[in-house]
């Protein structure tokens, strides 16, 4: 990475600028890890339809 760092006009890191920065990143991946984590519980929900089903089927018969 080749950006120069962002100061302020006395010459110090402008640290507002990168724990600004480092809070929308992390916002933005917390957002994307969420979408991902609903999918993944979408696609479970036929699945455990089924399984319920099969349960419901199978389990009366053992009694």
């Amino acid at each position: 990475m080749t950006d120069t760092i962002k100061t302020r006009p006395d010459g110090s890191i402008d640290t507002a600028y990168y724990m600004a920065r480092g809070r929308h990143m992390r916002s933005q991946q917390a957002a994307s890890l969420a979408r991902q984590s609903s999918r993944k519980t979408m696609s479970l929900v036929p699945v455990l339809a089924v399984c319920g089903l099969a349960a419901l089927l199978i389990v009366p018969a053992l009694f």
